[in-house]
């Protein structure tokens, strides 16, 4: 399993924050997030987030990258400009915890396998309560193998129910 040792946020929306939240007192990584909003960042970086301060920043300094974004076209306005395409290196991991269609999800996929990059669909369920209460289900779409490198990791957020692990491409 890959180290992970710096772990990327951007959206901090009302699932976001508390997931986020999670993944800094309980993964022992180094968590760096952004949010166009200021107070949800600030509040964080109290709890040892280090705030980006830009899209371009986390993608940068992380090894993997979470996503939290209300919808498929927030999620390609953090791919374009200086987002992520222009900043991702080869290994790194875009986990979404949106809901994207399955059509812009295999393009997602495609742009990073093009950079040596790899995606994970991992669309979060519930309510923000349950995000903050760690009972979230989590449907996870990846290959076996980038599902079992990432497994640790969903698990300490407040996805606890993983669901399934499935190929990308049978998706």
């Amino acid at each position: 399993m890959p180290a992970y040792n710096t772990i990327g946020f951007i959206g901090l929306g009302v699932m976001g924050e508390p997931i986020c939240r999670n993944l800094v007192k309980k993964s022992g990584k180094r968590v760096i997030a952004f949010d166009l909003a200021a107070e949800p960042l600030a509040l964080l970086q109290a709890e040892g987030a280090k705030a980006a301060g830009t899209v371009a920043d986390v993608v940068r300094q992380s090894d993997l990258l979470f996503l939290c974004l209300p919808s498929a076209k927030h999620v390609r306005a953090v791919f374009e400009g200086d987002g992520i395409l222009a900043n991702i290196r080869g290994g790194q991991v875009v986990v979404d915890l949106g809901t994207s269609s399955v059509g812009q999800t295999r393009e997602f996929a495609k742009l990073l396998q093009a950079e040596d990059a790899s995606w994970a669909d991992a669309p979060i369920a519930r309510t923000r309560q349950a995000a903050q209460d760690g009972t979230l289900s989590v449907m996870v779409g990846a290959t076996p193998a980038l599902y079992a490198d990432i497994e640790p990791l969903i698990v300490v957020l407040p996805l606890m129910s993983p669901i399934a692990a499935t190929s990308a491409r049978g998706r």
